[in-house]
């Protein structure tokens, strides 16, 4: 994309873990077909667990890079995540990333934020510092909140020492700490190219101040999609989910957008009281265009380019590629990324 982004940029695709598996497997080899070179999936709720339904994937597949966004450490140990994902890059053939971050929405709504979940920011800039000293070989940092031996190592040999680990961060303070010590890292929830700018600039200073290179790091995130040759249809499909997730994220999220703060407080108090259905009537098409890529083809176009150009390498479909899923995968790939990557 000459002339629209600083760096190269590429298209992805997430498929949820709430999903049949059978499904998944479709529609991985669908995106591979189509030439997306990134399949991401995550772990939510008590659905299907993240490194099975990655497997699945990567046994599917035979190109496609597989992002695991997010992994938490509190379900799995260090280690364990470390033994695992070098495990899933050598099954795959070297092609993980490797996510990490504390989920603390998904944990207090599963009612399983327990003791070490209280110190969110610690736990996951140790857990970084473990895996990485594991896939790494080199020593594990000291730790308060995991019991592990200064001389713990994996028991074999990765394919991968670099395998690359992604901080999932949404607020300064942990977007600053990815800059520091993340490889690289995965935005969370919905973007804005306003929030996107910002988190951008924390991430660079938080790298400056370890005497890192902020741009050795990549920097993806999930974007809400929907597209259709009926762009009144993408736009109505798209917001329930935005109403969800303009309740759900923290306020540092739409408070660097530029959306209307009025309309913005009126979707949350509504999503809250009577859910996403009742508060879908009360998102407006301004909020639709900053948090969304939604409509046709071409407003896709230019959409994903206000993406690239605030700075995300990694633009990951998410949540509804369109009023039909298959059709908005294919419309995607054949109408949009040529134009944009």
């Amino acid at each position: 994309m000459a002339g629209h982004a600083a760096h190269p940029v590429r298209f992805a695709v997430s498929l949820q873990n709430d999903r049949p598996i059978a499904e998944i497997v479709e529609q991985a080899r669908l995106a591979e077909s189509l030439g997306y070179p990134e399949i991401w999936t995550n772990e939510n709720g008590h659905y299907r667990g993240i490194f099975t339904v990655a497997s699945t994937i990567a046994a599917n597949t035979g190109a496609a890079r597989i992002g695991l966004g997010i992994v938490n450490p509190f379900h799995r140990h260090p280690s364990v995540i470390a033994m695992e994902a070098a495990t899933l890059d050598e099954a795959s053939g070297g092609r993980l990333m490797l996510g990490i971050g504390a989920a603390q929405w998904n944990l207090r709504n599963l009612g399983e934020a327990d003791e070490r979940t209280r110190r969110p920011y610690t736990s996951t800039i140790e857990a970084i510092g473990i895996i990485r000293g594991l896939l790494r070989g080199e020593p594990v940092p000291v730790s308060e909140q995991f019991t592990i031996s200064p001389q713990a190592r994996l028991d074999f040999e990765p394919l991968r020492r670099d395998l690359p680990v992604y901080a999932g961060a949404v607020n300064e303070r942990m977007l600053r700490a990815s800059g520091a010590y993340a490889d690289s890292v995965e935005l969370g929830a919905i973007m804005s190219t306003g929030y996107v700018r910002w988190a951008i600039g924390v991430i660079g200073r938080g790298a400056k101040d370890a005497g890192r290179d902020p741009e050795a790091q990549d920097l993806a995130a999930p974007l809400m999609v929907s597209v259709n040759a009926d762009a009144r249809a993408a736009r109505e499909a798209v917001k329930p989910g935005l109403a969800y997730y303009l309740y759900r994220v923290e306020k540092v999220v739409y408070e660097h957008s530029g959306a209307d703060a009025g309309d913005i407080a009126k979707v949350r108090e509504v999503t809250a009281e009577q859910g996403a259905e009742a508060g879908a009537a009360f998102v407006t098409d301004e909020l639709i265009d900053t948090f969304a890529v939604a409509g046709d083809a071409r407003l896709a176009v230019q959409r994903f380019r206000e993406y690239a150009e605030a700075g995300l390498r990694g633009l990951i479909i998410q949540h509804v590629p369109g009023p039909e899923r298959v059709e908005g995968l294919s419309l995607i790939a054949n109408e949009v990324v040529p134009h944009v990557a």
